[in-house]
Parts: C-alpha cells; sequence; structure tokens
C-alpha cells in the first residue's frame, strides 16, 4: 500500500500535540516532527507517539522549517498538519481509503477544506479555506513565504475533496499568542526588499488586523497593481474597502467593493457589502438586486470562505427588503429559508414572520 507521512513543525505544543498526533496515527506510517525551540514536554510528547523529531532553530520563517519538515519524510506521500489541527474519526477512515484508491503516481496533490473557525454557541463551521493537504514526496514541492507559507501546486495534477477536512481547533490559552508576530515578520520581509504580490497581500491583510487601515490600504494598492490569483485579487479588493470604511473613507470602499465585483461576479461577498449601503438606508429597491445574486451565489472552491455569506445571510436581508416592498409572500419565503439554513437570529427573523403575515391578513 501507498506510504503517508505525516509533516508538523512546533513550538511549545504540550497542549495540543498528543490529540494531532494520536488523530494521525489512524492512518500515516511515520510522524515527523520538526522542534523550532521548545522549552516545555513537546519533545517528550512526540517521541512518546513514536514520532521522529528534528531539531531546527527558529529563523522567524515558516517557510524553511516546513522545507526541513518534508526533507525528513520517507513515505510515497506527505501530509502536513499544525499541532492545533484535529483530524475527526470518518474523515481518518476516509484517509485511509484514500490511500488504497486514490493516492499514486497519477496525482500529486490533494486539496482539502481546512475548517478554521467554529461558532461558540452552536459549534458550526462557520470560516473555511480549501489548502493543499496532501502532497507526492516525489514531486518535488517546496514551501514559500516566510508567513502564511504556502506550497504551489498550480502546475501540478490537484485532487480536490471538499468531503474531507482538516479542523483547527487551538487551546483557549493559545488565543493571543500570534499577535503581532506575524506583522514583525513582514515588516521584515517588506523592509528587506521583498515586495511581491503575493507578500504585499499578507501585509495587508496583518496591517488591517492591527488596526493600522491607512497603512494596509497603501499595502493593499501596491498589491492589486500586479495582482496574483483570482480569489486573492478578490480578498485584497474587499479587504481594501473594509479598510476604507474603517478609516472613513466611504467612497473609496464603494468603488474598490465595485471593482471586487468586476473581478468576481459569482461570489456572495461584494454583493452582500454593497447591498448593505442601501440596507442601512432603508434603500429596500436599491439593495434588492446585490441580496438576490448573493442568495444565488454558489460557495466557490478557492479562497476564504464564510459559511453565513453562502447560507443564511444573503436570505435574511432579502426577506427584510421584500417585506418592506409589499411582497409580503416573497419575503416570508426568502426569510423561512434564512431559518432553514441556519439563521441564529430566531426571535427577530420570527417577528418578521409575524408582521408580514399580518400585513397579508390585511391586505
Amino acid at each position: 500500500m501507498t506510504t503517508l507521512s505525516l509533516a508538523m513543525i512546533v513550538r511549545d505544543e504540550e497542549l495540543t500535540l498528543g490529540r494531532v498526533l494520536s488523530d494521525a496515527s489512524a492512518f500515516c506510517d511515520e510522524l515527523v516532527i520538526v522542534d523550532t525551540g521548545s522549552t516545555d514536554d513537546t519533545r517528550a510528547i512526540a517521541i512518546a507517539a513514536g514520532a521522529k523529531v528534528v531539531e531546527f532553530p527558529w529563523v522567524d520563517d515558516f517557510a524553511q522549517a516546513r522545507n526541513v519538515s518534508f526533507e525528513a519524510c520517507t513515505s510515497d506521500w506527505i501530509m502536513w498538519l499544525d499541532a492545533d489541527d484535529r483530524i475527526p474519526a470518518d474523515v481518518q477512515n476516509t484517509i485511509l481509503e484514500l490511500k488504497r484508491s486514490l493516492l499514486s503516481d497519477d496525482w500529486d496533490a490533494v486539496s482539502m477544506p481546512y475548517r478554521y473557525h467554529f461558532d461558540a454557541t452552536t459549534g458550526e463551521c462557520t470560516f473555511t479555506l480549501h489548502r493543499e493537504r496532501i502532497v507526492r514526496r516525489g514531486a518535488g514541492y517546496r514551501w514559500s513565504g516566510a508567513v502564511h507559507e504556502v506550497l504551489d501546486v498550480s502546475g501540478g495534477r490537484v485532487a480536490t475533496r471538499p468531503g474531507l477536512y482538516v479542523e483547527h481547533r487551538p487551546h483557549e490559552s493559545k488565543s493571543g499568542a500570534k499577535v503581532g508576530r506575524n506583522l514583525r515578520i513582514l515588516e521584515r520581509v517588506v523592509n528587506s526588499g521583498d515586495r511581491s504580490s503575493r507578500t504585499m497581500f499578507y501585509y495587508g491583510n496583518e496591517l488591517r488586523d492591527a488596526g493600522r487601515y491607512l497603512d494596509a490600504l497603501k499595502g493593499y494598492q501596491e498589491y492589486l497593481a500586479a495582482p496574483g490569483a483570482v480569489w486573492e485579487h478578490y480578498a485584497a479588493l474587499m479587504s481594501a474597502a473594509q479598510c476604507a470604511d474603517n478609516a472613513g473613507l466611504p467612497d473609496e470602499a464603494t468603488r474598490q467593493l465595485f471593482d471586487a465585483l468586476r473581478v468576481d461576479p459569482s461570489r456572495s461577498e461584494a454583493h452582500l457589502a454593497l447591498g448593505r449601503r442601501h440596507f442601512d438606508r432603508r434603500e429596500w429597491a436599491a439593495a434588492l438586486p446585490y441580496y438576490a445574486a448573493a442568495a444565488a451565489a454558489k460557495p466557490p472552491v478557492e479562497g476564504f470562505v464564510s459559511a453565513e455569506d453562502y447560507t443564511w445571510k444573503p436570505w435574511d436581508h432579502l426577506g427584510v427588503c421584500l417585506i418592506n416592498l409589499g411582497r409580503h409572500k416573497e419575503g416570508i419565503d426568502a426569510t423561512l429559508r434564512s431559518l432553514d439554513q441556519g439563521n441564529p437570529d430566531v426571535a427577530r427573523l420570527r417577528a418578521n414572520l409575524h408582521w408580514a403575515v399580518d400585513q397579508l391578513g390585511s391586505a
């Protein structure tokens, strides 16, 4: 049977490392851990799990560390994970089947959803992105990017498996650990002369997350002069619009949103944001076509995807617009669809439904 190695880079991960190694042991033939300077029991936990531990001094470069982890692997295929990831039992079984049925010289990589954020109340996944998760060792892929590192598998034979997924489940004590680290690394990279498209995209994102909105806009503008992939181009425009709004530049924000529509009109995010501009002014007729377009959008495979943008949110706003325009039956149908797709604001939607039904009765 095809063999599969796990490749990980870690540092001070004693709280979560054991559980992800237990998950991976169900389907991996080799566990490779690159430790970048742990001072807790991380190495002991890895060794107890049967992992090969390689020590590599941290040099503020995630890609270098990940490449070391790949170089230490000896199996036919490599799967990478982080210490705060989990593989549910049903996915473990599916990966075992994948080893028998898919992992061969006919493919170079497997792309899977990364379930990155979960609602604290319902436990439902609210944010996903697809990642190149399993690669054929013989394909020779290398990591690039000091932060938000990536494997460029665009020229290879890539199998996409939406039904397989990895869950990001960080320990609560680690929630603030990354604050400032990525921005510090990216500022060093940019100041050293790397102003590549991908670097400027993530530099803009980190500046945005730090609340430095005008600086982020400058970063995005430099990125947009020579944008990368369509999904990344779209995401940069959406983030630039958010930064412009936060910086008190609404006209600039609107311009960025229309540019996003031109780049990819099939996605929902720009439609929702443009609809909201009219919705907040109670301009129901003007908002309606944007929400209708958002409701018709299908979740994309590439890029960042917030689940609510492709399920209940468009139908919620669409229902409000239709009810206020006197199209009560259509508004009721849209509101019910929003509820059926998991809208958590149940009390408000029920009130909307009661009001719309009363209007029908008095017509």
